[in-house]
């Protein structure tokens, strides 16, 4: 299985697609951060990570990393789906768990733990620039982020089931884009029509609650006025996101171990 899975982070490295996805997520939270601190009149100056997750940045980042999530857990799973490569492994001896926990592996640490990182990077090096600021709780943004961490891990999971299920990375990246445009219209028509906030019941819904915070309150502080946010963490936050998250990517991992198992290769 080591050798499989050495022989993925190779192939990843070599793929363009990947480097492009990955750019592409450590780029856009910063040219979105610029912009919007030219919009205000202070560029940079005053976009401390307290700013950040407050404005909200934050939740609408995390749309690109889901995008960036559907490509890298696709191409890691299936990306040699067209070359026959999983027959060859299997012709060398190697089982078929074998070679599917290798793949969910890599999917993992490329489409969920890499992506993570990307995703809070801002935070880190906003700190050391600026400070982290007033408007958040520190200790409390950051329990969020890694909360979030999990919804991704289920996310990532899904779309490696699609992937695996086609056997084929264009395949399973067309269908979990189509899933998440999907998933976003009829959240919208819930909330519009029926008033229904979900925030479980999907994993983006999920991480979105966690890393935007819409409460707030004006205090004064340091002489001047602040409006402070509500980034308080519960117990139910805490428990549901973490119980939810890990039986729905046991659930798609059962699944596409199944089909994997009993599919025939090409």
């Amino acid at each position: 299985m080591i050798n499989i899975l050495k022989s993925l982070n190779f192939g990843a490295r070599r793929e363009k697609v990947i480097w492009i996805t990955l750019g592409s997520m450590l780029a856009i939270p910063f040219f979105a951060m610029y912009l919007m601190g030219m919009m205000n009149g202070d560029g940079l100056q005053k976009m401390t990570p307290s700013f950040y997750f407050a404005s909200q940045m934050m939740g609408v980042i995390f749309i690109f990393t889901c995008f960036g999530i559907i490509v890298l857990a696709g191409l890691l799973v299936a990306g040699d789906g067209g070359d026959k490569v999983i027959n060859y492994e299997i012709m060398a001896g190697h089982s078929r768990t074998k070679i599917f926990a290798a793949r969910m592996l890599a999917g993992f640490l490329w489409g969920s733990v890499l992506t993570f990182l990307l995703m809070i990077l801002p935070l880190g090096y906003f700190t050391l620039l600026y400070g982290w600021g007033l408007e958040t709780n520190p200790k409390e943004v950051l329990l969020r982020c890694l909360l979030a961490f999990f919804p991704i891990l289920r996310f990532c999971a899904f779309n490696m089931m699609l992937a695996s299920m086609m056997r084929s990375a264009g395949k399973g990246i067309a269908l979990g884009y189509v899933s998440v445009m999907i998933t976003a219209l009829v959240n919208s028509i819930l909330e519009d029509m029926f008033r229904l906030d979900l925030i479980y019941h999907t994993s983006m819904t999920n991480a979105a609650f966690l890393i935007t915070s819409q409460n707030a309150r004006n205090v004064v502080m340091n002489g001047k006025t602040v409006a402070l946010y509500d980034t308080a963490v519960t117990a139910d936050m805490v428990y549901v996101t973490i119980g939810v998250s890990l039986a729905f990517t046991a659930a798609y991992l059962i699944i596409a171990y199944v089909h994997f198992k009993k599919k025939d290769r090409d």
